[in-house]
C-alpha cells in the first residue's frame, strides 16, 4: 500500500468481510462448541490476518497465514466428537483469509466475492431442497451434459470461419447451441418449480422457452382429456408464443444487435397481440373459477440428439443461405429461411443473425426473411392447434395465432414505411 489511509481502508474492508461471513456462520451453526470456535470473532480475525499478511510480507507470508489458519481449524475440528462436521465452515474460514488479502489489492472484487460466498452459505436449506427435491435424475444428467459441453467440448473446437463466405464458425455455432440449451433448461426448471401453483397459463408461458410447438401439442391433448381445462389450456398455448418471441429477441440481441433493432418491431407487434389475447383468455378462465392444473412436461430437459439436430439445421440453413445468396441474392435467403422457420424459428433466427454478422446481408434486408420464418412457424403451429379434438381450444388458439400473424405483418409494413420516410427526410436535410 502506498499511503496510510489506503491501508486503513483496506483493513476496514477486510474486517467487514470477516464480520459478514462470520455473522452468517454464527447464525447457521447448530452445535454450541462449533459456534464457539468459529463465529464472528474468528472470521473477523482470520480476514484481518490475511490483510495484514499481504500488506507486510506479500504472497509468501500470506501462504504461511493460510497454512496456519488451516492447521488451527483442523486441530479444532479434530477435538469434536464428529470429525466430519464443519467442512463448509472450514472452507469458508480459509476463503476469508484469502479475501482479506484480496481486499488490499482490489477492494471491489473482494467485496463482491464475499457477498457471493455469504449468499451461498445462507442459502444452504434452499439449495439442499432444490438439489434433493426439485431436480430429477434425468435433469441432473442433462445438466452434466451441458457442463461437459461448455467446459470440455467448447474449448477444443476450432475458432475460424469455414464454408462459403466464411458463413460457419464451429465454435460460434456450438456457442449458439449452448445458449439455446441454457434457455430451454431455465424454462424447464422454472416450469417445474412454479407450474403446480400457478396453473396452465403460466406453465404454458414458461414452456414456450422450451418449445411453443410442443407446448401447443401437449395442451391440446390436455384439453381433449379434460374439457373443463380447455380455456386455461388455450391461454397457456397462446402465452407460449410470447415466451418464444422473447427467446428469439434474446438470440438476436446476443448475436446481432443491428438485427435485433430491425426485428424488434416485428417481435413486439406479434408478442403484444399474443400477450393481450392470452391475458384475456386467462382472466376469463379465472372468472369461471376453474381450478389451475399442472402441465405434465417431458422429464427430459433436452436431448443430445435434439441438440445435434438443431446444430445441423443451423449449419445447413447458414450454408444454403450463404451459397444461394451469393448466386441469386436475397430472394434465395427469403425462401431458405422461411423453410427453416417451419422446423425451428430459433435456427432461422440464428442463421439470419449470423449472416448479418459476417456481412452476407444487411440487417434491413434480413427483416423480411425474419417475418417469413415467423410466419411459416406460426402457420405450422396453427395447423397443429386446429387438429386438436377440443373445439374451444382449437378455435381460441387458432384465432390468437391468426391475430399474431396480422400484427406481425402490420408491424413489418409500418416499420418499412417509417424507414422509407426517415431515408427521404435524411436526403432532404442538408448534411
Amino acid at each position: 500500500m502506498e499511503t496510510d489511509p489506503e491501508a486503513f481502508y483496506a483493513l476496514i474492508e477486510a474486517l467487514g468481510i470477516g464480520l459478514l461471513i462470520g455473522i452468517e456462520r454464527e447464525r447457521s451453526n447448530q452445535t454450541p462448541s462449533e459456534g464457539a470456535s468459529t463465529g464472528v470473532r474468528t472470521f473477523a480475525l482470520a480476514s484481518l490476518i490475511g490483510a495484514i499478511s499481504m500488506m507486510t510480507g506479500g504472497v509468501p507470508l500470506l501462504m504461511v497465514a493460510v497454512t496456519a489458519v488451516a492447521i488451527a481449524r483442523i486441530v479444532s475440528v479434530a477435538q469434536q466428537t464428529d470429525p466430519s462436521i464443519g467442512l463448509t465452515t472450514s472452507l469458508a474460514l480459509v476463503s476469508v483469509v484469502l479475501l482479506g488479502a484480496l481486499a488490499t489489492e482490489t477492494a471491489l472484487l473482494a467485496a463482491g466475492v464475499a457477498v457471493v460466498i455469504a449468499s451461498l452459505l445462507a442459502a444452504r436449506e434452499m439449495l439442499r431442497g432444490f438439489s434433493r427435491s426439485v431436480l430429477t435424475a434425468v435433469e441432473l444428467r442433462d445438466g452434466l451434459i451441458l457442463g461437459v459441453s461448455v467446459l470440455v467440448v467448447l474449448p477444443i473446437l476450432p475458432n475460424h470461419e469455414i464454408g462459403p463466405g466464411g458463413a460457419l464458425n464451429p465454435r460460434s455455432l456450438f456457442v449458439i447451441v449452448v445458449v439455446i440449451m441454457l434457455i430451454s433448461a431455465a424454462g424447464h426448471i422454472a416450469t417445474r418449480i412454479i407450474g403446480a401453483r400457478l396453473g396452465l397459463p403460466v406453465s404454458g408461458f414458461l414452456s414456450g422457452f422450451v418449445s411453443s410447438t410442443s407446448t401447443i401439442l401437449a395442451l391440446s391433448q390436455r384439453a381433449v382429456e379434460k374439457p373443463e381445462d380447455a380455456q386455461s389450456a388455450a391461454a397457456g398455448a397462446t402465452l407460449s408464443s410470447v415466451s418464444s418471441l422473447i427467446q428469439i429477441g434474446i438470440i438476436l440481441l446476443a448475436l446481432s444487435p443491428p438485427m435485433f433493432t430491425v426485428g424488434l418491431p416485428l417481435l413486439f407487434g406479434a408478442g403484444l397481440a399474443a400477450a393481450l389475447h392470452g391475458a384475456a383468455i386467462f382472466f376469463l378462465a379465472l372468472h369461471r373459477k376453474v381450478e389451475p392444473a399442472i402441465l405434465e412436461l417431458p422429464s427430459q430437459v433436452f436431448s443430445v440428439k435434439g441438440a445435434v439436430s438443431f446444430a445441423l439445421i443451423v449449419a445447413i440453413v447458414m450454408l444454403a443461405s450463404a451459397t444461394l445468396n451469393d448466386l441469386f441474392g436475397n430472394r434465395a435467403v427469403l425462401a431458405t429461411v422461411g423453410l427453416a422457420g417451419v422446423v425451428s424459428t430459433n435456427s432461422a433466427t440464428v442463421a439470419l443473425a449470423s449472416l448479418v454478422t459476417v456481412g452476407q446481408i444487411s440487417a434491413v434486408d434480413a427483416a423480411l426473411p425474419l417475418a417469413a420464418a415467423l410466419t411459416a412457424n406460426t402457420i405450422a403451429r396453427l395447423l397443429i392447434a386446429w387438429r386438436g379434438g377440443n373445439v374451444t381450444f382449437r378455435r381460441t388458439v387458432a384465432f390468437g395465432l391468426a391475430l399474431q400473424l396480422a400484427a406481425l405483418w402490420l408491424s413489418w409494413w409500418l416499420a418499412e414505411i417509417l424507414r422509407a420516410w426517415f431515408a427521404e427526410w435524411s436526403a432532404i436535410i442538408p448534411q
